[in-house]
Parts: structure tokens; C-alpha cells; sequence
């Protein structure tokens, strides 16, 4: 992802690169143009996802740029930084899109969630765009946004069964009248047209269909990383895809994309009786392999009748996933078998282990937490089955204990938030296989960066004052937030933060409160002209120097030199 800062003032345009946390929001390149002229040129070469543009520039202002922008890159999101508050401006930026309206001087925070705007609109819309082209490759015309949503409501019991089997009529579907042969009845099997009773068609016309879920939260991360920045959505497309074309061919059923929760997944639908499922979704894992490097774990539920039995088939193939055994390795397709018993092992969990591994994530030595681990990763090893749904009960009360552990010792807000990705995310590798070693590395790793973040709250307490003391005294260099967190090892997120909830001012304003408190007293200086004044207080630049000035002082450095030093 790209952004443009368009603006005649060097300092505006070095402000906003320091001031953005640009790896944070994905943003890669950041360039800069000083008008609009040389802006327009770089929107036409560089398509920038984000644009910060000033309204009033030589050659060619904001307003001229964004109108243009309106036309020829609407998919840019523009951010006005300006610092003219009047009416026409703003009814300009909102004319032709503007995002945000922020003025001078810049405000870190305001300017930060301005880009976190920006970058989700801009993402969310990326993602319909993504979705778009792949509609386009979509054999036979069919849109998936509509038949998705079409299966997603008919699995919530309030779709048309109809309608869903009219959209799957051209790959084979036959469902109620239609599957007697096309006579005059009713879609459904709800009565007929020539008077015929509706009982009978029902149950002469009844559709049996068996569902399949094809699990992709746990695909290899090198495989999904290939398709970019919307990998997993794409993805997704190529699954379904490489799916349907082989159960196109034999008429078989159909695959859908369809999110549960956060999570995205492919179901498939089989409505031919006679098809061997399992071995028919070998085939298409080999297909998979073949084409995206991966295999991907499936769950089979039973066959059943279609709409009414939809929802517990689809429950039945998730149940399976979840229940799979991950210790046993070459295995794929999972059937779900409503008379095996899951496990005959009684149930293990986190809890008694629990206050060990505390002890030793507040000591903050990797040893002792590895250690400590250690004991809970013996007993798991004892176990002959391993199954998603008991890495979920563990992850989260993991996750619930590291919470309690934190707030015992007042962390409000961590550094290094603790990861709480896809609950059902799995490591595996490229054949489908569970890492189990990964797997218990991943909650070692975990245990460290909670502990690291323990033991160096004590070590804060006074950070930011000792930071404000370092600005008081370094406010006339070229100080600014990177340098900060360069010096005291803090991420400048975290001193933007905490600095405003601990001094109730923002790092930049404080900054130029203390140059400005440096040229009142620089101001003193007879011999002094106003441009060293400014440069000796930090300002590279004499207009923007009087103009924060007044701004602050309400009067200009040569009127406060007057009025409180009496000097000319």
C-alpha cells in the first residue's frame, strides 16, 4: 500500500511521515509532492491508496487536486491537512470525498485515527474489488455473493429453498417438482397446479443432499501470503473455485464460500446420491496440492434432506473438523459418525498448571517459563488424541489466565498485545500435517511476552516524565517522536499514549510549548534577529515560527519582544 503527502511546506510533510505509525497500518511507500501539478502526476503513476493533500498550494491547490481526484482516482482516500478552518474549504473536501478535515498544527492522535479511517475504507473497498474480479472468472455467469448468501440464509432457516434451487439449477440441482420430472408442481413439493394433492409431491419429490466444510483458517501461511494483501480472501476464491470445477464436471453439487464468525471457510453441497463423497473429495485435495501447494483439512457430515436436514449436516461436518485427531497424520477427510465415541481419555486442562507457570512468567526468565510449560507439555504428550476443540478450550483459558496475570499488576494497556487470532487457526504444514512442536512453541512465546511485559512496567513508573525532562531539555534540536523512541527503547505508539493519559498533552504540542517557552527567553536577546531566534528554538522555518507563536502568545515575537523587553 502506497500514500502521498501533497503540500508546499517541507516541515508539514516531514510532520506527517514522522507522525504516522505507517508500518502499522500496512502502508509501504510513502511519497511526497510539494503542489498539486506534481501530485496529480505521481496519482497517475503511483495509484497511492491514501492521499494528505493541503487545500492552499502554489501552481495548483488542494481543491483543484481533488476535484481531479474525483474523476480519475476515486479510489484514493484523501486526508485535507490544512490550516484554514473556513466554510468553503471544508464543504470542498467534503464535495469531492475528503476523508478527514485535520488542521495545523497536526495533531498525532487525530491524524492517526484519521489514517485508521482512511486505510479501513479504503481495505474494505479493496476487498469488494478483489471480490469482483473474482465474480468475473466465476464459470457460467454465476455470482457467488448471491448464492452465499443465499445458502447462509437458508442454514439460518429463513432462506428460500426455491430460490437457492433455482441458482443451482444449471449445475445439476434437482429439487422438488423438478426432480419428478418437470411436471406442473410447485417448487418444494407444496402442492400442485393441476389440483394434485401436496402430500404426495413432497414426499415423491424430496431431495437428499450431504454436506461437506472445507476448514481454511489452518492453511499454511507461506500459501495464503502468495495471493498479497488479500490473501485470505483469495484464497478462499481459488479453493472454491478449483472445487467447482471438478464438481461441475460431474454434476455432483456445488462449493460456496461462508464465514462462521471471523472465520472464513468453503462449503460444499453434493446433491448426487450415487457419488462417493470421501473419494471424490480426495480427488479434489490432490487437485488442491497440485494447484496451491496445500492440503486442507475436511469434514463430511451425513446425508440428509434438503433444506430441512441443511443445518444439521453442516453442523455435523464442522463437529468432525473439530473433533478430528491431529496426532494422526496422512488423514484429510473427516467423517462425522454419530455412534463413535470422541475419546475415552478423561478431560485435561490448563488449571492446575496454571499457577506454576505464573510464577514463573512473573520471574520473566525464558527458563522458568519454559520449564514451567514444560509440566502441562508432558501430560498433553501422554495423550493418544489431540482434536481442535481441546487446543480451543486450552487457548482460551490460557488467554483468560494471562488476562487475570496482567491486571494483577495494573498493565491497563500492553506494548505487544497478546495474540488472539483465529481462535481455530492451526500450525500445519504444507500436507495438511498438525505441528504439534510449533503449536506448544507458539504459548512459550506467548509466556515471554507477557512476562517481558511484567517486569518492565516497574521499570516505567517514571518514563515519561524522565521523556518530558528529556524534551525540555532537547526541544531546540531536531527532536522528534522516532528519536524519542529510539533513545528510550518505546515504541512511539506507546509514548503518544501514555503521555497524553499521564500529562494530558500531546507529544508534538509539548514539544513546540517548549520551543516557544525557549524563544520568549532567546527573545531577550537584542542582537537576536527573529529567523535565529526560530532556528535557535527549533523552527527551520521563520513564517511557521510566527505563526505558532501567535497562535500560543497571541501576538507576534517581534510584538511580545516589545511589549516585554521594550525592544524594537
Amino acid at each position: 500500500m502506497k500514500a502521498l503527502i501533497v503540500d508546499d511546506e517541507r516541515h508539514v510533510r516531514e510532520a506527517i511521515r514522522l507522525l504516522v505509525p505507517w508500518q502499522q497500518f500496512g502502508i509501504e511507500t510513502v511519497l511526497e509532492a510539494d503542489d498539486g501539478t506534481t501530485g496529480m502526476a505521481m496519482i497517475r503513476a503511483e495509484r497511492p491508496a491514501l492521499v494528505f493533500t493541503d487545500m492552499m498550494m502554489p501552481v495548483m491547490g488542494g481543491d483543484k487536486l481533488m476535484e481531479w481526484m474525483a474523476e480519475h482516482a476515486p479510489e484514493s482516500k484523501i486526508i485535507v491537512i490544512s490550516g484554514h478552518d473556513t466554510f468553503d474549504f471544508v464543504r470542498t473536501a467534503l464535495k469531492f470525498g475528503g476523508m478527514d478535515y485535520i488542521l495545523k498544527p497536526i495533531d498525532a492522535e487525530q491524524l492517526t485515527s484519521a489514517v485508521e479511517r482512511a486505510v479501513s475504507s479504503w481495505r474494505s473497498e479493496d476487498a469488494s474489488r478483489s471480490r469482483a474480479r473474482g465474480q468475473d472468472i466465476e464459470l457460467n455467469q454465476l455470482k457467488p455473493l448471491y448464492t452465499e448468501q443465499l445458502l447462509a440464509a437458508l442454514m439460518k432457516g429463513t432462506g428460500s429453498a426455491q430460490e437457492f434451487a433455482m441458482a443451482m439449477k444449471p449445475f445439476g440441482m434437482r429439487y422438488g417438482a423438478a426432480a419428478d420430472g418437470g411436471g406442473a408442481g410447485a417448487v418444494g413439493g407444496v402442492g400442485t397446479a393441476g389440483g394434485g394433492t401436496g402430500a404426495s409431491t413432497s414426499a415423491a419429490s424430496e431431495t437428499m443432499i450431504r454436506t461437506a466444510v472445507v476448514e481454511l483458517s489452518s492453511t499454511p501461511p507461506a500459501v495464503a501470503d502468495k495471493f498479497g494483501s488479500s490473501g485470505r480472501d483469495l484464497f478462499a476464491y481459488a479453493v472454491a473455485n478449483i472445487v467447482n470445477e471438478m464438481l461441475r464436471n460431474r454434476g455432483a453439487g456445488h462449493a460456496f464460500r461462508h464465514h462462521a464468525g471471523a472465520e472464513q471457510e468453503i462449503v460444499l453441497l453434493f446433491w448426487d446420491s450415487c457419488v462417493d463423497v470421501p473419494g471424490l473429495l480426495v480427488e479434489c485435495n490432490d487437485a488442491l496440492f497440485v494447484a496451491l501447494k496445500a492440503r486442507l483439512a475436511i469434514g463430511v457430515g451425513l446425508p440428509v434432506a434438503f433444506p430441512s436436514g441443511l443445518t444439521a449436516s453442516y453442523r455435523q461436518a464442522r463437529t468432525a473438523l473439530m473433533q478430528r485427531n491431529l496426532l494422526q497424520t496422512g488423514k484429510c477427510i473427516h467423517c462425522f459418525d454419530a455412534g463413535s465415541a470422541v475419546s475415552a481419555e478423561s478431560a485435561l486442562f490448563f488449571s492446575p498448571y496454571e499457577e506454576r507457570v505464573r510464577y514463573a512468567v512473573q520471574s520473566g526468565s525464558p527458563d522458568n517459563i519454559r520449564r514451567a510449560l514444560q509440566l502441562w507439555f508432558d501430560a498433553l504428550d501422554q495423550r493418544t488424541r489431540l482434536t481442535p476443540e481441546n487446543l480451543l478450550l486450552w487457548q482460551r483459558e490460557f488467554q483468560l489466565a494471562a488476562a487475570i496475570w496482567e491486571g494483577g499488576r495494573n498493565v491497563v494497556e500492553a506494548d505487544i498485545p497478546y495474540s488472539r487470532e483465529g481462535s481455530s487457526s492451526l500450525p500445519v504444514d504444507a500436507g495438511g500435517a498438525f505441528q504439534y512442536a510449533a503449536w506448544k512453541e507458539a504459548f512459550v512465546r506467548e509466556a515471554c511476552e507477557i512476562g517481558t511485559r511484567l517486569n518492565a512496567v516497574s521499570e516505567r513508573g517514571s518514563t515519561i516524565r524522565d521523556i518530558a525532562a528529556h524534551i525540555e531539555k532537547f526541544a531546540h534540536e531536531d527532536l522528534t517522536l522516532q528519536s524519542i523512541s529510539d533513545k528510550f527503547h518505546l515504541s512511539r505508539e506507546y509514548i503518544s499514549r501514555k503521555f497524553k493519559q499521564e500529562l494530558n498533552q500531546n507529544v508534538s504540542d509539548f514539544i513546540t510549548a517548549c520551543r516557544i517557552n525557549r524563544a520568549k527567553i532567546l527573545l531577550a536577546s537584542a542582537h537576536l534577529k527573529i529567523t535565529q531566534v526560530a532556528e535557535m528554538s527549533g523552527f527551520q522555518d521563520e513564517k511557521y515560527f510566527s505563526k505558532v507563536f501567535k497562535k500560543l502568545m497571541d501576538c507576534t515575537p517581534s510584538e511580545f519582544r516589545k511589549r516585554q523587553y521594550g525592544m524594537e
